[in-house]
């Protein structure tokens, strides 16, 4: 059977393990809702440009402002797209620590069962060996004081 001090040693590890790993989905969580607001927020850039474009076009302009209002929202859409990326990146990242997590807490739980085990079986032990001691004390005590009669 395994020495319960050296199981405690790896509790304390498995729980430090467990511990880190707590800490991990919720900053991946943060950063997730960074990346989504700043994509919202160039998204609604990207809808007040249009709609500027849209009504500037309707009021008249040039062909050379016009093109550089559509390399503008281009290039605008670009960035949207690698924000896009990004979040999709920071939200794979999330769930991926969350899955640590669960197995951390999976591995710690199991140590911990172990350890449970571990001692429920010295404690049996244990008790077989002092019921043995008053098994054969009882016996001595009768065989004796059975003899000396």
């Amino acid at each position: 059977m395994m020495d319960p001090t050296q199981l405690d040693k790896v509790a304390v590890v498995a729980r430090a393990d467990e511990s880190k790993a707590a800490t991990v989905p919720q900053q991946h969580q943060q950063v997730a809702q960074q990346s989504q607001q700043r994509l919202g927020q160039l998204e609604q850039f990207r809808q007040e440009y249009e709609t500027r474009l849209s009504a500037l076009g309707k009021s008249g302009m040039d062909a050379r402002q016009l093109a550089d209002y559509r390399r503008f929202l281009s290039g605008l859409s670009d960035a949207i797209s690698r924000q896009g990326d990004e979040l999709q990146r920071d939200r794979a990242n999330m769930v991926a620590s969350q899955n640590d997590l669960r197995e951390q807490s999976r591995r710690r739980m199991t140590v911990d069962e172990l350890i449970a085990q571990t001692r429920a079986g010295l404690l049996r032990e244990e008790e077989r060996r002092e019921q043995k001691l008053i098994d054969e004390t009882s016996l001595q005590r009768h065989i004796f004081g059975s003899s000396g009669q």
